[in-house]
């Protein structure tokens, strides 16, 4: 589901099939990664967003890597956070979509 979603929005040189890893990910590439995960009413926990990520056999990605791409979006006002059983639940705020549309856009 998220290689299809990524394949028809992300533009070729961003997503390749077929390479086993990124020797570096552009700077919005994970981002439209983890935002592309959410629909507007959608929240995820950090452990399914890492589950959700890990099945895209293209990235190769540290559970703390993502933690903290978790942390700078929701500092940046693109996700919203609340603590729940232990564990944060995400979800996409307005800027957050915004940020989202604009970037499959404008790539």
């Amino acid at each position: 589901m998220l290689r299809e979603f990524l394949q028809s929005h992300l533009p070729q040189y961003l997503y390749v099939i077929g390479r086993p890893h990124l020797a570096r990910m552009n700077y919005n590439e994970l981002k439209i990664h983890i935002l592309g995960l959410f629909e507007p009413t959608q929240e995820f926990d950090s452990l399914k967003i890492r589950e959700l990520l890990s099945t895209d056999w293209t990235l190769k990605l540290t559970d703390k890597a993502v933690e903290m791409a978790l942390l700078r979006y929701w500092r940046q006002g693109l996700l919203s956070r609340t603590r729940r059983a232990g564990r944060f639940q995400y979800a996409l705020t307005e800027r957050g979509f915004a940020r989202k549309e604009w970037l499959l856009n404008n790539g």
